[in-house]
C-alpha cells in the first residue's frame, strides 16, 4: 500500500479507487530513492496509466450522463500536458533530485486536490446514478 494513499482519499467507486492506490504506489516509487534506477519506468508507466485512468473515470461520466463530465475531462487533458511537460523536464535534466522532488511536488498535489474535489463530486453523483438502476 501508498504511504501517500489514505481513506480520506476513498471516493466509494471501487474501480476508481483501485486506479487511484495504484497511482499513489507508483508515485511512492518515484519517492523513494532506493528505487532511483526505476524513475524512469515509473514515469514511462505513470504517463500511460494516467491516460487509461483518465478514459475509465471519464467512459463511467458518460454512462451516468454527468453534467459536468465536459469540465471534468477538461481538467484530465490539462494535467497530461503538465504530466507531460514535467517529464521532459525530467528527462532534460537527467537524473537530478530537484527535478524528480517538483515532479513529486505537482503529481501528488494535482492527484490530492482532484480526488478530493472533482473525482468526489462525480463518486457521490455516480453512485446516486448507479443506485437508481
Amino acid at each position: 500500500m501508498s504511504t501517500l494513499w489514505n481513506s480520506t482519499l476513498e471516493t466509494g467507486v471501487a474501480k476508481i479507487d483501485e486506479q487511484h492506490k495504484e497511482l499513489f504506489r507508483q508515485v511512492d516509487t518515484l519517492r523513494d530513492r532506493s528505487q532511483a534506477n526505476r524513475i524512469d519506468d515509473t514515469l514511462r508507466f505513470l504517463a500511460g496509466y494516467v491516460v487509461k485512468h483518465f478514459r475509465d473515470e471519464e467512459l463511467l461520466q458518460m454512462q451516468s450522463n454527468y453534467p459536468k463530465k465536459d469540465a471534468h475531462k477538461k481538467l484530465h487533458v490539462q494535467f497530461i500536458s503538465t504530466f507531460r511537460d514535467l517529464k521532459k523536464q525530467y528527462e532534460a535534466a537527467g537524473n537530478k533530485l530537484d527535478t524528480i522532488l517538483n515532479v513529486n511536488k505537482v503529481v501528488i498535489g494535482w492527484l490530492k486536490d482532484h480526488i478530493m474535489v472533482h473525482d468526489k463530486e462525480f463518486a457521490q453523483y455516480y453512485k446516486k446514478y448507479s443506485a437508481k438502476k
